[in-house]
């Protein structure tokens, strides 16, 4: 059974910050994993953008979504939106944008006009195979100094902290609904 938040320490005795002269206590962001988790993906991200904007004429979302057709042929338009994290309106506006430029092919459903397909143009597949060797040159940068088998530890820790997202999300909605009105959120 976790142990709750106290004053010294979180369920896994990690502090929780420093307590305040006000009575609260600030966060430690050097142990505060979300903090860690926020600043490398938007860093990493608007790196990425910038790059593949400069070399390839793509974004970071249309990247997103390019890879993410390449690893499931034939993915529907709001699977890959899901599984990359990116909002639905953004991967309507870059699949219409991949389309006229050639690179994706997106076929709507014939029984289900909601559903589209997506699948890489030969056009599409080559800038997938030039943007994945950048792709992967940079996470072997950014993992720099870390032994094959931290990697894959890494890589085992954020799989299991990922799959523990929906049901850390799912509480704070049930909480914030059972809350009276003007006391959501706190």
């Amino acid at each position: 059974m976790a142990r709750a938040a106290t004053a010294k320490g979180d369920q896994h005795g990690l502090p929780l910050g420093e307590a305040r002269e006000t009575g609260t206590t600030a966060l430690d962001l050097n142990i505060y994993v979300p903090h860690h988790l926020t600043v490398i993906a938007n860093r990493w991200s608007r790196g990425s953008s910038r790059i593949y904007l400069k070399r390839f004429g793509i974004g970071v979302n249309e990247w997103r979504i390019i890879s993410m057709v390449a690893v499931e042929p034939g993915v529907s338009a709001q699977r890959a939106g899901f599984l990359t994290s990116v909002d639905k309106g953004i991967v309507s506006r870059a699949v219409k944008e991949m389309e006229s430029q050639g690179l994706i092919t997106a076929t709507q459903d014939k029984d289900d006009a909601r559903k589209t397909s997506l699948t890489l143009t030969k056009k599409g597949y080559a800038l997938h195979d030039r943007v994945v060797n950048v792709a992967l040159e940079r996470q072997k940068r950014l993992l720099d100094g870390l032994s094959h088998e931290e990697v894959l530890q890494l890589a085992r820790l954020l799989g299991r902290i990922r799959e523990n997202l929906p049901a850390v999300n799912a509480r704070e909605l049930e909480r914030d609904e059972q809350a009276p009105k003007g006391k959501r959120g706190k």
